[in-house]
């Protein structure tokens, strides 16, 4: 039985988070002894319950303008990370965040093999061509991620994946609607996730302002909080004060983070994604999972996983217009909507199931021993 240290550097739980535990549930505890190394927090609760070890381990940014304050913390977390892979006797180290990553490959000798879990999209030189030189191999959730990194010839594209969830509820949907004070019978146009710049909510507030007219019983949602905020700019502030300016923000509601995100999308009438450079977008599944239509932004791996005029509808990047049309095609044409949405659900089952990602990343674990 292998011995596979992960690593992770947040508290919080976002999408990478819940990957990694959708991992460490479904892993073939035969095979493999998994030991989870972040620090205290909501990951490692949720991962105790998994009945998984987890070993406190505080990893801070590296990024710093002091640079001899981020050498200091690079090399204390380089001891602390070593110290811990040498306890546990592992001989694999799964990074699960650029971060980590950065940490593992400084921390590295002969002893164990490091896997990248390439997340993230947008990343600094360094780190793109750095750590493929100090990994043995990279996973990357999509097509997308891959064909950006170099040293191709080690990295290995794994899709996230789904357990199709049971769909929720009437009674759940119309509770969620009614916590906002929303109308059992309103169109309802949302976008989930966290609320950063490059997630793009501010094109889905000049989306509400473009469809407000056409639509006025319609509200529009933007589910999702900071989890790991900007440190000088509230960017959701900014989203608030920006929806005032385009008179509709008693048209918007923020519901900040929500951990039922499956609720939350099954009282949308249309999920909107207007990420740039989405490197995966398990938010994306998770509609198709509620049977809900998607309308997205044709931008990173967004292609490789709602096939457009199938599941959803597809636009070019920063083109509101185009996506307003679609949105209100959808909100119009529930038929449409729904035979996408029902197509969506079955996409996930067939293409984007759980066993089938963790049986490919035990694969890559073979590969690395």
């Amino acid at each position: 039985m292998a011995r596979i240290l992960y690593l992770d550097h947040a508290t919080a739980l976002g999408g990478a988070e819940r990957s990694l535990l959708d991992l460490l549930r479904k892993l073939d505890r035969a095979a493999w002894d998994p030991i989870l190394a972040c620090p205290p927090g909501a990951l490692a609760e949720a991962a105790r319950a998994l009945g998984i070890e987890v070993a406190d381990l505080e990893l801070g940014k590296l990024k710093d303008k002091n640079p001899f304050r981020s050498l200091r913390r690079l090399r204390s977390g380089v001891e602390a990370l070593a110290r811990v892979a040498d306890q546990t006797d592992c001989q694999i180290v799964h990074a699960n965040t650029l971060r980590t990553a950065a940490y593992a490959a400084a921390a590295r000798g002969g002893r164990w093999r490091l896997l990248w879990h390439v997340r993230d999209y947008q990343m600094p030189r360094w780190a793109r061509f750095g750590l493929m030189r100090r990994c043995d191999l990279a996973v990357a959730p999509s097509r997308f991620v891959a064909e950006s990194l170099p040293a191709r010839s080690k990295v290995r594209v794994v899709p996230n994946g789904l357990d199709l969830p049971p769909l929720p509820g009437e009674d759940a949907r119309l509770a969620f609607r009614a916590e906002f004070g929303i109308a059992a019978e309103a169109p309802v146009v949302g976008c989930l996730g966290r609320v950063r710049p490059w997630k793009g909510q501010r094109h889905f507030i000049e989306l509400a302002a473009t469809l407000a007219p056409r639509l006025p019983e319609a509200v529009f949602l933007v589910v999702g909080g900071t989890l790991f905020p900007d440190p000088g700019r509230d960017y959701l502030a900014e989203l608030k004060d920006y929806a005032a300016q385009l008179d509709v923000a008693d048209r918007v509601v923020f519901t900040g983070h929500r951990e039922d995100a499956l609720v939350a999308l099954a009282a949308m009438d249309v999920v909107v994604n207007c990420s740039r450079d989405e490197p995966f977008g398990r938010v994306l599944l998770e509609a198709m999972a509620c049977r809900r239509p998607v309308v997205a932004f044709r931008s990173g791996a967004v292609e490789e996983i709602v096939e457009d005029g199938s599941t959803g509808l597809l636009v070019p990047l920063g083109d509101v217009a185009g996506m307003a049309e679609a949105v209100y095609d959808l909100v119009r044409n529930r038929e449409r909507a729904e035979a996408y949405g029902e197509a969506g659900r079955q996409r996930v089952a067939t293409n984007f199931t759980l066993d089938a990602t963790v049986r490919a990343i035990e694969e890559i674990y073979r590969q690395l021993l």
